[in-house]
């Protein structure tokens, strides 16, 4: 009982010493009730808890525990806790370490020894690191790890057994771990929707307050836009992209069903039959077979609503491998082949030797590699892996995916 009361003693006085020296960090802080436990060895949150064991309280000195709590803060001011969807919760845990521990550091606070922290992953997100990790640890991204097995199996909502007792995954070099965001009955009735918004509310006011004493992070808020960027859902923006490429306009022959019942007849939309569309898979090594099977999921859903008249699947490196070629209402499947740099010039030139006249043409790629001088007469669409940037078409960004 004495070492349980000093490990709260200790942590009231590093979230005064963080409100003072770190207002960023301190400010966060207090929306997390600090719940004591033996079921998790160091630390964890689910961005309504801070779960501690006291034992692991004693291990560090008062550096290291104000290090620690503000890396526990930073998951979900980052929104780590609710971006997992179906990945490995070690891995994801490792991910996010990976993201976080550069920016404790570089605020000038201190961390345990051994903890996770690689040159390479500095500035990526959360789930760029998770696919460089998984492709490294899988050779190519191949979900081998029973740990991806669903919340009821494994325990990967952060509640083992107990519902009310915490489980964290544990990781090499992990102390203070992310949990999925709790059920709506165990977070005052919101949803995951409210709880995300809540902190970034939350986060806006830390910056402010910060900003305003002098002491905001330095490279923090390049982090937090990235954290923002990743929560937007790049199936939608791909739907979006691609719906716009397609002819349409209204008509009264078809009118508009949803307003009929208020007795409104107001014309629909008629789309016309969508032509040919070429699908291009860079094979260079740049998706990851996440990415990949996520990408063919999405497009296969789009294409059944729109069964176009005939599909290219065409794959390439710095030039073009093989191309596969499906019908109207064939299932399309993806199985990159070859393997090197990236030159897209060839894509495009392809087109045009086989009179291919594409109603939308799609890449999947991380955009490294050599692009034509001018665009060309068809619309093109960049569901990209990578950050970089074209001087034509659409892009939407997958490196969250």
């Amino acid at each position: 009982m004495r070492q349980e009361t000093a490990a709260v003693k200790r942590i009231q006085k590093a979230r005064t010493t963080l409100l003072l020296d770190h207002p960023f960090f301190g400010t966060l802080l207090f929306r997390l009730k600090g719940r004591e436990t033996s079921s998790v060895k160091t630390m964890a949150t689910d961005g309504v808890s801070l779960f501690y064991n006291p034992e692991f309280v004693a291990t560090l000195s008062a550096a290291e525990l104000n290090g620690v709590l503000a890396h526990e803060v930073l998951h979900p001011g980052l929104q780590h806790h609710v971006r997992r969807g179906n990945r490995s919760a070690k891995r994801w845990n490792m991910a996010c370490d990976y993201a976080i521990n550069p920016l404790v550091i570089d605020a000038g606070l201190a961390l345990p020894k051994d903890v996770l922290i690689d040159n390479r992953f500095r500035g990526m997100s959360a789930e760029r690191i998770y696919n460089l990790i998984e492709e490294e640890e899988d050779g190519g991204g191949q979900q081998q790890d029973d740990d991806r097995k669903s919340g009821s199996e494994k325990g990967q909502d952060g509640r083992g057994g107990d519902k009310n007792e915490p489980s964290a995954p544990e990781t090499p070099g992990g102390f203070g771990q992310v949990l999925d965001a709790p059920e709506a009955e165990d977070a005052d009735g919101k949803n995951l929707d409210e709880q995300a918004r809540d902190w970034q509310i939350a986060v806006e006011q830390a910056q402010t307050i910060s900003k305003l004493a002098g002491k905001l992070p330095a490279g923090l808020e390049r982090s937090l836009q990235g954290a923002e960027e990743a929560r937007v859902d790049w199936r939608e923006l791909l739907r979006r992209a691609w719906s716009e490429t397609t002819p349409s306009d209204y008509s009264w022959m078809r009118p508009n069903r949803r307003h009929i019942w208020q007795g409104l007849y107001l014309p629909g939309v008629q789309r016309e039959g969508v032509g040919e569309v070429v699908i291009f898979v860079d094979c260079s090594g740049s998706v990851n077979s996440r990415q990949l099977s996520l990408f063919e999921a999405e497009v296969r859903s789009i294409l059944e609503g729109q069964r176009p008249e005939r599909v290219y699947v065409v794959y390439f490196d710095t030039q073009v491998h093989k191309v596969e070629v499906y019908e109207a209402g064939q299932q399309i499947s993806l199985r990159p082949v070859g393997g090197g740099g990236t030159d897209f010039r060839p894509c495009f030139d392809w087109v045009e030797e086989n009179h291919v006249q594409p109603q939308t043409a799609v890449f999947l790629t991380d955009l490294y590699g050599t692009l034509p001088e001018h665009a060309p007469a068809y619309p093109v669409i960049w569901a990209t892996t990578g950050s970089q940037h074209v001087n034509f078409g659409q892009i939407v960004p997958m490196q969250a995916a």
